[in-house]
């Protein structure tokens, strides 16, 4: 790899742009907790690397997008993968995209949830648009669950952050809630324990 630039610094990695054989490329590096025992941080940061990319390669096989993966280093904790070239779904939605690139967040989401897969930290920020395509990026909260709470709490995440950020665009939630159900029939019990969890989380 070529010289490396710190392009984003994160709780639980740190992300390097580099280049790999000519290509512009990412790097993912777990960086380790000083709070916790060595030997066991080690094993939980190889574990969580090793997860991550099997979450994204199960993602890709569901014909979600997500960045290739040219290597992975499992003792060093560290994805190098593909860069992708584009804006994040969160500079791009306005007034006049908003209800597409909402229903296709929607649809996406639905796929995975089908395949019990959990991204962990849904954002328009880890959405990227790359040649009109949606990209998701960052799974290294995600985890398999069949649960229909699971699924529920990775949409409510989705919506709180979608309505803080795009309150502009607020009838968006709706067009995810769309391409969701559409492309996952059952997904309509997650949708429905949304307003439970917030009712719990309000009398907390």
């Amino acid at each position: 790899m070529e010289k490396e630039k710190l392009i984003q610094r994160g709780a639980e990695a740190e992300l390097f742009e580099c280049e790999y054989f000519g290509r512009k490329a990412v790097a993912k590096r777990r960086v380790p907790k000083t709070y916790r025992n060595s030997q066991i941080d080690e094993k939980i940061r190889r574990l969580r690397t090793k997860e991550e990319c099997l979450l994204l390669q199960k993602a890709k096989q569901l014909g979600v997008r997500t960045p290739i993966m040219y290597r992975v280093d499992r003792k060093n904790c560290e994805i190098l993968m593909e860069f992708i070239e584009g804006e994040k779904l969160r500079d791009k939605l306005n007034k006049k995209n908003f209800q597409e690139y909402c229903r296709r967040t929607g649809e996406n989401i639905g796929r995975m949830h089908k395949a019990n897969l959990i991204h962990g930290d849904l954002t328009t920020s880890n959405i990227l648009i790359h040649n009109d395509f949606l990209v998701f990026v960052d799974f290294g909260l995600g985890f398999n669950s069949a649960k229909v709470e699971d699924k529920a709490v990775d949409l409510l995440a989705f919506k709180k952050t979608f309505m803080a950020t795009h309150f502009d665009i607020a009838d968006g939630w709706k067009m995810v809630l769309e391409g969701y159900e559409s492309a996952y029939s059952e997904g309509k019990a997650a949708a429905r324990q949304i307003p439970v969890i917030e009712g719990r989380a309000r009398y907390s």
